[in-house]
């Protein structure tokens, strides 16, 4: 992305089947990403993981005075960084204990894209974000698994 030329059709291998054609042609916001929740990088530990149980998910973006992607908290990080600590939640800011400037995607990149960048950063998440750097969307492991599986079948029926 940063090296001024386009890859995307470079050398790439075609594709045989409606699968590989889905990874390398359908576009992140084929997985219809959920907006993401924000919170700012000064809230407690404790209101982020009410949120997150709140809302049933597994992670909350935090964003800068801009509106810009700071960070992401997970499930992951509370677990590595927070649990068994003793730490006093509603004293602890999520900016202490997220991790900063996450690997981000753009709801038009392919979904092999999605995939590469979560398999190599090993991610369940991937924040979305437009051309300024704000979060417009979130996908997980698991959105692109559900997308998947339905290929798989649908391949499945008529092939």
């Amino acid at each position: 992305e940063h090296c001024q030329t386009s890859l995307t059709q470079e050398d790439l291998p075609q594709p045989e089947t409606a699968i590989e054609r889905s990874l390398m042609e359908d576009p992140i916001l084929s997985l219809q990403p959920v907006k993401p929740l924000t919170v700012n990088p000064s809230t407690s530990l404790a209101d982020a993981i009410r949120l997150m149980r709140n809302h049933g998910i597994g992670c909350v973006l935090i964003t800068n005075e801009n509106g810009r992607l700071a960070g992401i908290l997970t499930e992951r990080d509370l677990l590595q960084k927070v649990a068994a600590r003793g730490l006093e939640l509603e004293q602890c800011a999520v900016q202490d204990f997220m991790t900063a400037l996450p690997e981000t995607g753009k709801p038009d990149h392919p979904l092999g894209y999605a995939i590469q960048r979560m398999i190599v950063s090993d991610l369940r998440y991937l924040p979305l974000v437009d051309t300024s750097g704000k979060p417009v969307g979130i996908v997980s492991s698991r959105d692109i698994i559900d997308y998947m599986a339905t290929k798989f079948h649908t391949a499945g029926e008529t092939g």
